[in-house]
């Protein structure tokens, strides 16, 4: 049975995640679509309340944008037990607020820059949401990234809430299709508009990830569309879990 995630973070509940650290990651694959193989996994960050129910990641850091120091703290924390807890085969994909690594910014002695350094088979993540300044914090972030020799992912394409900048579309190494892509009804115009997108990735070497898979016919639209690679629950037998 699944534990019910809490939507509302109060701050008595932000603190003593924060204090007891009841963090955990959840590690879902990212499966090659012509063989079925294993490339890599994506960590995702899970907490918890003192009895054991999960608390809604995206509420969380919702609740610690109010203080960016925390915030980096967390992050920092969670990326750190990110890696060490790592499957041991294929790439990990990480996902990186760009809030958090502006506190610091490109300083050298960002923390985060020094947990990423000479780290193999490691991809960061770029986040962008609907504020233009996202887009600003996330280019620094990648050319300080790049700087590191690391290879970036550009996440959540075409989702909602999101917002596109061609800068960073053009300097990712992977471009990851939102699963909104999948929602059935989608109008011409958007049809064409992610046609074109896979057309752009192909013709410039960025391979495609696509997320929300979770049935069989997600198989079907995700080969149509000539993507590299999937991810989503249909996978969920091989999610792999760890708590603090």
């Amino acid at each position: 049975m699944l534990q019910r995630a809490q939507d509302y973070i109060d701050n008595f509940t932000l603190y003593d995640l924060v204090q007891h650290r009841r963090f955990g990651a959840e590690y879902q694959p990212i499966v090659e679509l012509s063989s079925g193989d294993i490339m890599g996994w994506e960590a995702l960050a899970r907490f918890y309340t003192p009895s054991g129910d999960t608390l809604r990641p995206d509420r969380v850091f919702e609740a610690l944008h109010s203080d960016n120091l925390s915030l980096f703290s967390v992050e920092h924390q969670m990326k750190s037990l990110q890696i060490a807890q790592a499957p041991g085969q294929g790439d990990l994909f990480l996902n990186l607020d760009p809030h958090a690594f502006a506190l610091f910014g490109r300083d050298p002695r960002n923390p985060l820059l020094e947990l990423f350094a000479d780290r193999d088979r490691l991809v960061v993540e770029i986040i962008e949401n609907s504020d233009a300044n996202d887009a600003l914090y996330s280019a620094s972030m990648s050319d300080a990234l790049r700087g590191l020799g690391l290879k970036l992912a550009l996440d959540d394409i075409g989702a909602p809430d999101s917002m596109l900048s061609f800068e960073l579309l053009v300097d990712m190494d992977y471009l990851k299709l939102d699963r909104s892509w999948l929602k059935p009804g989608q109008s011409e115009q958007r049809q064409q508009l992610l046609l074109a997108l896979c057309r752009f990735a192909r013709n410039c070497g960025k391979p495609i990830v696509l997320e929300g898979v979770e049935r069989q016919e997600d198989l079907e639209v995700a080969r149509r569309l000539g993507v590299d690679y999937v991810q989503g629950f249909l996978y969920r037998s091989l999610f792999k879990t760890i708590k603090v």
